[in-house]
C-alpha cells in the first residue's frame, strides 16, 4: 500500500521541487520597480505559488487520507484490464515536460511571442495533432490573445528576446498598437 501512495506522491514531489527552483529564480529578476505597477516577478512568483500550494495539497491528501483498496483480481482479470486500458504515451509526456523547460529557458532569447508561438505548434505537433493549417492558426491566435491578455489588460513587461528576434517582437507589437 505505500508503495501505491508514493507513486502518485512522487510526480507531485518532482513538479513541487521544480517549483520552488522557478519560484527562487523569478526572485532574481533586475528590474527598476514602478510605482503602483506590478513588476515583472508578479505573476510567475504568483503562479508557482499556486502550483506549490496545489502539490502540497495532493501531497498531504494522498499520504494521509487516501485509502488504498486491497487487489481482489486474479492474475487473469488483472491481465485482462490491463490489455483494455487505452493506449498511453508516457514518451510524449516527457518531451512536453522537456519542451516547457526549454520554453522557459529560451523565452529571453527568442523573446515571448516567437517562443510562445512555437511552443504552442511544437506541442499540439507532439500532442499527435496532425492538421497544418490549424496548428498554425491555433499557434499565432494562442500566442496573439496572450501578448493582448499579458501586455495591455494585466501590464506584464514580456521578454522582448535579443536581435533579430527582437525585430520580429517589435513588429508584431506595432501591428498590434502596443507601446
Amino acid at each position: 500500500m505505500a508503495v501505491e501512495k508514493l507513486k502518485k506522491i512522487v510526480p507531485y514531489v518532482i513538479i513541487l521541487l521544480v517549483s520552488l527552483y522557478f519560484y527562487y529564480l523569478a526572485g532574481r529578476f533586475q528590474f527598476s520597480a514602478k510605482p503602483g505597477h506590478l513588476g515583472p516577478d508578479f505573476w510567475p512568483k504568483m503562479l508557482l505559488v499556486l502550483t506549490i500550494v496545489a502539490c502540497l495539497y495532493e501531497i498531504i491528501k494522498t499520504a494521509l487520507f487516501l485509502k488504498m483498496a486491497p487487489s481482489k483480481e486474479g492474475a487473469g482479470e488483472a491481465a485482462a484490464k490491463a490489455a483494455s486500458k487505452k493506449k498511453t504515451y508516457p514518451g510524449l509526456l516527457v518531451i512536453g515536460i522537456v519542451m516547457t523547460v526549454a520554453y522557459a529557458y529560451f523565452v529571453t532569447t527568442l523573446g515571448f511571442i516567437l517562443c510562445t508561438f512555437l511552443y504552442f505548434v511544437l506541442f499540439m505537433i507532439v500532442g499527435r495533432y496532425r492538421v497544418g493549417w490549424a496548428v498554425a492558426t491555433n499557434g499565432v491566435i494562442g500566442t496573439l490573445v496572450l501578448v493582448v491578455i499579458f501586455m495591455k489588460i494585466v501590464y506584464v513587461s514580456l521578454p522582448l528576446g535579443q536581435e533579430p528576434f527582437s525585430g520580429l517582437t517589435f513588429f508584431v507589437l506595432r501591428v498590434l498598437g502596443i507601446k
